[in-house]
């Protein structure tokens, strides 16, 4: 019964908003609806009593009117109410219908806030969450848009003149805007964020929605890596090295690796092959891992972006390969180490 309720004040919020398309030059107002009662849609000949009041529950009366109309086969019913604007007029308050059908009330009343002439030409302004428990028809640009469940788009959005928005929209459908937009929050397409022009309001990844400067290092060596630990220098063609003192680089900025991409010719590797960003904060000769390691056995391409090594400026870094013994060889391996940096 509730359910059908619904719909019975749905068509009555729907022809709330077409008046003020359709009928913007005279007090007249459009309402339709269902009459629904038990299980059974109502059909035949009712008395109607339309009482507009200035309370939710109790309040003032500003407006009545009554009709007998009769209803179709699905309990339909449509009419017109004249003076509800002329004598229900005073911006500061809102307005609340109530129905009574043959007697009977059909509760509870509706705020009528989007009635142009009960508002006259002022902003509305709604604070805090904005719950809508049934499809609600707004009319933009002439076309009717279905607004369901906190603001939540399931049809294509078509907005003729300037849109702002201050909180979260979420539109699942295809959105055309003829005007200026205007924005406050956090704006996602498809669920990532958008970053601004000047790099802020972007997500760095970890959800604190901080953004960085992208940093990448780039290793292509000049050889194969099998049975031997080996270390890896920056540069392309470069020839692989026996020890951390030949291979590593210095930090010249505060940064963070999250990732790694690697790609080869061949690899063949049965036994572990570990690649291993390695951090020094003092000397050559005082490498230590770091979060960054990563087995590419018989791995010939791929990419991980699941961690995190924090490096200053002054520290030392090498990319290190850890073999697992004979068996199997990686042929021509470049590595990509990718990050953020202030």
């Amino acid at each position: 019964m509730m359910k059908m309720r619904c719909k019975f004040w749905l068509g009555i919020l729907m022809g709330i908003f077409l008046v003020g398309s359709v009928l913007a030059v005279s007090d007249r107002a459009v309402f339709q609806g269902q009459y629904f009662e038990g299980t059974e849609f109502q059909e035949g000949t009712f008395d109607f009593d339309f009482i507009v009041y200035d309370d939710e529950t109790a309040g003032t009366s500003c407006f009545s009117d009554s009709k007998t109309l009769t209803t179709g086969f699905w309990g339909q019913w449509r009419t017109e109410l004249v003076g509800i604007s002329t004598s229900c007029n005073d911006v500061t308050k809102d307005y609340f219908m109530e129905i009574i059908i043959d007697n009977s009330t059909q509760s509870p009343r509706r705020r009528l806030t989007h009635f142009n002439y009960l508002r006259k030409n002022i902003n509305e302004t709604t604070t805090g969450d904005l719950t809508i428990s049934n499809i609600l028809n707004f009319i933009f640009g002439g076309f009717i848009q279905e607004f369901v469940d906190r603001f939540v788009f399931s049809k294509n959005l078509d907005v003729h003149g300037d849109l702002d928005v201050d909180g979260n929209v979420n539109i699942t459908g295809e959105t055309t805007i003829n005007g200026e937009v205007n924005i406050v929050g956090e704006t996602k397409i498809q669920g990532q964020l958008v970053c601004l022009e000047n790099g802020t309001n972007c997500d760095d990844g970890d959800g604190g929605g901080s953004v960085g400067n992208y940093v990448s290092f780039i290793s292509t060596i000049d050889g194969n890596l099998s049975i031997s630990d080996r270390y890896l220098p920056l540069g392309t063609d470069s020839l692989i090295a026996s020890s951390e003192v030949e291979s590593s680089w210095i930090i010249d900025r505060n940064l963070t690796i999250t990732g790694i991409l690697w790609n080869s010719l061949s690899n063949t590797r049965t036994k572990n092959s570990v690649i291993t960003l390695m951090k020094s904060t003092s000397d050559k000769t005082s490498f230590i891992e770091t979060d960054l390691s990563k087995n590419i056995q018989g791995q010939v391409n791929g990419i991980d972006n699941s961690f995190e090594a924090s490096f200053v400026q002054g520290d030392l870094a090498v990319i290190k390969y850890e073999s697992g013994g004979v068996g199997g060889t990686i042929h021509d391996l470049s590595v990509t180490l990718i990050g953020i940096y202030d």
